[in-house]
């Protein structure tokens, strides 16, 4: 039975299937769909847990002989099997359809992929899955859905955001559902009542940084590349989540993108800058920039902050804080490389000056 993520909750209050397949990329809603099984099958007295981690050593017949097992404290028991590639393999496809034949009553086994495609979706062992028990598929949530799913989790949680902030958090957050209920639930503490505006937005995401990342994009536009190395080695160092830090950038590059194009295309400095909401103080910042960084080394920050993406992901392999360093390196520098090879430094001695 193929199950909604949005409608999981109702259809557990009326009947708890055998097993689940949970399967999509977005841990956040992975997580949350588990917790509902979970906290459904304890009420009915599954009250042992057991997780496993498949990988392409599992031992699939000693899952087998794990459910078997009775526990000396219930005869209830949930399996928690987690499959990050999404692929059980053929020993692991033939143990599901085999299990499926005729279910364990006292045991619920909740199978959790997290990479899903139209390939997956049709194999036989999905399918005996979904057809013995319940399916929750997990779609990425869409770059012009996520401002929509942020401002309904906010409104579930009590808040009352404006259109701005909500759009802020989205461009923060770069399509990270985890990030943005972070954040969410930060606000929820900090919130005395009042609506939250953009400038709640931004206190709630720097508020742990040491180092300000809205400081980060401004050494950037600056054409300061050491200050870049050492504020990003400081927000790294203090815990702060690289989503959080390529929020702020891709923010203020979104804006330069912006004031750019609206340039190029006859319209006023003035109108610009009010059209993409630079004001004041930064108005300088952003003049500087215009003229001194190239359309081509924009776009190519713009690729370099896809890959930090996909790198803290786990999609792609590499450092997303090295990356991110090459980024901030060579967007600082372009336009300047006298000023910035004799200023410029490495991102060790970077981090041996902010820890100083």
């Amino acid at each position: 039975m193929n199950i909604r993520f949005e409608s999981l909750s109702s259809a557990l209050a009326k009947n708890l299937e055998p097993l689940y397949l949970l399967a999509g990329s977005e841990p956040l809603l992975v997580q949350e769909s588990r917790d509902l099984i979970i906290k459904a099958a304890q009420e009915q007295g599954f009250l042992e847990r057991q997780i496993y981690q498949a990988d392409a050593k599992f031992d699939w017949h000693g899952l087998g002989m794990a459910g078997m097992e009775q526990s000396l404290f219930a005869s209830r028991k949930i399996i928690d099997l987690r499959i990050p590639s999404g692929k059980p393999g053929t020993e692991g496809s033939k143990y599901f359809v085999d299990y499926c034949q005729q279910p364990d009553r006292d045991v619920l086994l909740i199978i959790s992929c997290g990479a899903w495609d139209g390939a997956a979706r049709k194999s036989k062992w999905a399918t005996e899955l979904a057809n013995a028990g319940g399916l929750v598929e997990i779609w990425p949530v869409k770059p012009n859905e996520l401002p929509g799913w942020i401002a309904r989790r906010m409104k579930a949680a009590g808040l009352k955001a404006g259109d701005e902030a909500v759009r802020l958090l989205a461009e923060f957050v770069e399509g990270n559902l985890l990030a943005a209920q972070q954040e969410i639930d930060k606000i929820c503490l900090l919130n005395t009542g009042d609506p939250v505006t953009v400038e709640t937005i931004r206190e709630a995401v720097i508020s742990s940084a040491r180092f300000d990342a809205f400081r980060l994009g401004e050494c950037l536009l600056q054409g300061k590349t050491a200050e870049c190395l050492r504020v990003a080695a400081g927000l790294q160092r203090t815990g702060v989540a690289i989503q959080a830090v390529m929020g702020a950038l891709i923010y203020q590059l979104n804006q330069l993108e912006g004031v750019r194009a609206a340039l190029a295309s006859g319209a006023s400095e003035s109108s610009a800058f009010a059209r993409h909401r630079v004001f004041g103080p930064n108005q300088a910042l952003f003049r500087q920039a215009v003229r001194r960084i190239p359309v081509k080394t924009l776009s190519t920050s713009f690729n370099l902050l896809k890959l930090v993406d996909q790198q803290s992901k786990g999609q792609a392999g590499g450092e997303p804080w090295l990356t991110l360093d090459q980024m901030l390196a060579g967007l600082a520098m372009a336009g300047t490389p006298a000023r910035n090879q004799a200023h410029g430094k490495g991102r060790d001695q970077a981090h041996d000056q902010a820890g100083e």
